[in-house]
C-alpha cells in the first residue's frame, strides 16, 4: 500500500528549506576550521544557523563578519589546535548562497601566510569569486575571553579596509529643519552662529558633499 509519510516528509523539508532562503536571503555556508564570530556588530547567535553551523543567514547588503580559523596542528608526535587571529570581512550581495574557505592549512607557517594576504575564498554557487575587503583584527596580550562587540564598534572608527563605510558628512536626506528655532530671533550674535557653522562645515566639505548641500538650499 502506498504510504504518504515519505511524501510528508519530502514536503516538509522543501518547505522548510524554501522558506530559510525566502527569510534567510543570502546563505553563507562555513567550509571546515572556519568559525564565525561575529555578524553586523553582534556576536554570531544559534538562532542564525541553519545547518549545524556550517550555514549562516544573512541578510541581504551589505554584511561584516568577524571569523578565524581553526587547524589541527602537528607537533612532535602529537596534534594540537592551533587558531588564526580574527580578520574583518566585508562584502554586499543580494539573494545569494555563499562559500567561504582558506587556503590550504597544514602548519603554524600557513596560518602565518593567511594572516599575512588575508586570502579567504569567498564564492557564490556558480563558484564566481566575490568581492570582499578584509582587515585583521590582532589579539593583544593574553585574554580569557573577548567583547568582539566593542572592538568592532573601535574598529568601525578606524580607516581600516574592511571598516564599515563612512556616513557623508552632509547627507539632505537626513537633515530636518525645526521652525521654531529657525524663526527663533535672538541677539545678532545668535543669529550669525549658524551661518558661521555652516560655512565652516562646507568648506571642510568635498565636492560631492558641497553639492549635496547646494541641492539642500535649493529645496528649502
Amino acid at each position: 500500500m502506498f504510504s504518504l509519510k515519505p511524501l510528508k516528509t519530502t514536503l516538509f523539508l522543501v518547505t522548510y528549506l524554501y522558506s530559510s532562503f525566502i527569510f534567510a536571503e543570502n546563505i553563507l555556508n562555513l567550509s571546515d576550521g572556519v568559525n564565525l564570530i561575529a555578524v553586523n556588530g553582534k556576536e554570531a547567535e544559534n538562532g542564525g544557523f541553519i545547518n549545524n553551523k556550517s550555514a549562516y543567514a544573512l541578510p541581504n547588503g551589505t554584511n561584516q563578519i568577524v571569523i578565524n580559523y581553526t587547524a589541527e596542528i602537528k607537533n612532535g608526535s602529537e596534534y594540537e589546535l592551533e587558531y588564526s587571529n580574527a580578520f574583518v570581512l566585508l562584502f554586499e550581495q543580494q539573494d545569494k548562497t555563499l562559500f567561504l574557505s582558506a587556503p590550504k592549512i597544514n602548519k603554524i607557517k600557513d596560518i602565518k601566510a593567511l594572516e599575512n594576504s588575508g586570502a579567504w575564498i569567498l564564492t557564490d554557487n556558480n563558484g564566481q569569486e566575490i568581492n570582499y575587503k578584509v582587515s585583521l583584527i590582532k589579539n593583544s596580550g593574553f585574554q580569557l575571553s573577548r567583547d568582539y562587540e566593542r572592538e568592532l564598534e573601535d574598529f568601525n572608527k578606524t580607516d581600516a579596509a574592511a571598516a564599515l563605510p563612512k556616513p557623508s558628512l552632509f547627507d539632505s536626506k537626513n537633515v530636518t529643519i525645526n521652525p521654531a528655532k529657525a524663526n527663533n530671533n535672538n541677539t545678532s550674535a545668535k543669529e550669525n552662529m549658524p551661518a558661521k557653522m555652516l560655512m565652516f562645515w562646507y568648506n571642510q566639505a568635498d565636492k560631492k558633499t558641497r553639492n549635496s548641500f547646494k541641492e539642500f538650499i535649493k529645496k528649502h
